[in-house]
């Protein structure tokens, strides 16, 4: 009996392995077609970044030497050699009837003076400079893209920005040139070159937010003009009263 008894749960044990092997063997095809798929995935994935680096590499390369491919004008090939980041170096000011304000950097550090008549005679006196304002005057800074486009930064912030155009500067002035002292008489939005400057912007139409940003003497002024000295290689940016008188001169070299 005992005998017959194991003879028959061996039975059903062939019967359920032979009932569970097919299923067995199905769950191993699947489990490995997921594998695949899960690795087809991950392979179509590193392709799609690997595409997008390479585009994004690619169109870097172009915007570097567009410049070269594209200037033809003297303006372009003035700035084509002009391409990079110039830091204010000095702002030279005269304020009221006679005061006179000279901010320099010599061996990295920011010195400050200023000076008026009295009594018939030129009196200077020394300028504080706190924390704040040495941070204000190391950040600011002007630079030329690949592309020819000037901007005027703040701490790596673009305030202005002037489009590159070969025969054009950015002219919005209300009034004729000749009504404001520190510009040449005959300025139009052609007048790139005069003398040995170039002209890139003249405006008495930024906002007084822009303005009160960058005119870091606090003077109120309401005309902005930048130039680039070739003489000197230097980029100049004007700061002005329109009507009179307070003027200042900020100076930005490589």
């Amino acid at each position: 009996m005992l005998s017959k008894t194991f003879h028959y749960f061996a039975i059903c044990k062939n019967c359920i392995l032979r009932i569970l092997l097919p299923f067995a063997f199905l769950f191993l095809i699947f489990s490995c077609r997921n594998e695949e798929d899960s690795a087809r995935i991950e392979e179509k994935r590193h392709i799609k970044i690997k595409q997008k680096e390479t585009i994004k590499s690619d169109s870097s390369v172009l915007t570097e030497a567009l410049p070269a491919a594209t200037v033809k004008g003297k303006k372009g090939k003035v700035l084509q050699a002009c391409i990079g980041t110039y830091q204010l170096t000095s702002i030279e000011a005269s304020i009221g009837a006679n005061g006179l304000l000279d901010y320099r950097k010599e061996y990295g550090a920011w010195r400050a003076s200023g000076s008026a008549i009295s009594d018939g005679m030129r009196e200077s006196y020394p300028i504080n400079l706190d924390r704040n304002t040495i941070s204000e005057l190391n950040n600011f800074s002007i630079d030329i893209d690949n592309n020819l486009n000037a901007r005027v930064l703040i701490n790596e912030e673009p305030i202005i920005e002037i489009p590159y155009k070969e025969y054009q500067l950015d002219f919005k002035l209300k009034n004729n040139g000749k009504d404001y002292i520190p510009l040449p008489e005959n300025i139009t939005k052609f007048t790139t070159f005069s003398s040995f400057f170039l002209y890139l912007l003249a405006t008495d139409r930024l906002s007084k937010n822009i303005m009160n940003k960058i005119d870091l003497l606090s003077l109120g002024t309401d005309v902005a003009l930048l130039r680039y000295n070739r003489k000197e290689a230097q980029f100049e940016l004007n700061l002005f009263i329109g009507e009179c008188c307070d003027n200042s001169l900020y100076i930005f070299k490589k």
